[in-house]
């Protein structure tokens, strides 16, 4: 029995979701976005998930719109206004996502394949893979959202330069200006992803969530404190992770993390 477009597997602490259309590529149809937004709710709800991996099926992770699809949605406003909004609640949900997240990338990342990829809090790339986003070779304006998470990836001047001519960056270039966050030999692309969550696995979530929070906040324009994110900080000391993390480091052993 064939598997869905999209769908989630779960291997211990450590959730995947894979965009399953290896024929075209892992283009993302209106009904794939909606998939992946439900895959995401449901890796976020199993409390046994500690960090979440998105990766493409074959050797693509995605190669951006479903082309056959793009016409024909794109011609009825109604159709366009349905598409956007489910593409947005569904990147939405996996930028928000309270866990870790990754994206194991093959091959083509561009369009919404990137899209979706930026969304995750850290890209872990192959030799083979090539990213770009290209609103300038169609005559589109990408939206706010997106160019943000962009731009607080590889800054302005890069977010520019990807957008207004379209064009696409190999591993290489794309680690240089910070589009991926490793570049790893196919052959060891998911070991490497594996022994990385892992090591998030083994590492406080309590920790790990709250950072993420905190990340965000700043993304989101916080420069400084506020009572609520002081508390967060004071609160931690009186946490189970604290407690084991401390007689850990004073016993000299590494801690067990109970979450």
């Amino acid at each position: 029995m064939s598997k869905p477009t999209v769908y989630m597997d779960r291997d211990g602490p450590v959730a995947t979701i894979h965009l399953n259309r290896p024929d075209k590529r892992n283009a993302l149809s209106m009904a794939m976005w909606a998939d992946l937004l439900s895959a995401v709710e449901q890796a976020d709800a199993d409390v046994a998930v500690k960090v979440v991996i998105v990766t493409g099926a074959g050797q693509a992770f995605a190669a951006g719109a479903d082309i056959d699809e793009f016409a024909q949605v794109f011609t009825n406003p109604k159709t366009a206004t349905a598409v956007a909004d489910i593409t947005y609640r569904a990147q939405k949900r996996l930028h928000r996502n309270a866990k870790p997240t990754i994206a194991k990338i093959r091959g083509a990342c561009v369009g919404g394949g990137c899209g979706v990829a930026l969304c995750c809090d850290l890209r872990f790339a192959d030799t083979t893979a090539k990213l770009g986003i290209t609103p300038g070779k169609l005559g589109l304006i990408y939206t706010l959202a997106d160019t943000k998470r962009l731009m607080d990836v590889v800054g302005p001047a890069t977010a520019k330069d990807i957008l207004y001519t379209g064009r696409i960056l190999g591993a290489d270039e794309a680690l240089k200006v910070g589009l991926i966050d490793r570049v790893i030999a196919p052959a060891d692309l998911d070991k490497a992803v594996a022994d990385y969550a892992a090591e998030i696995c083994a590492a406080s979530q309590f920790s790990a969530r709250g950072t993420k929070a905190i990340v965000q906040q700043i993304l989101d324009g916080a420069e400084d404190d506020t009572p609520a994110t002081r508390q967060m900080f004071i609160d931690a000391f009186a946490e189970a992770d604290f407690k084991e993390g401390f007689a850990a480091f004073t016993e000299k052993r590494k801690p067990k993390f109970t979450a």
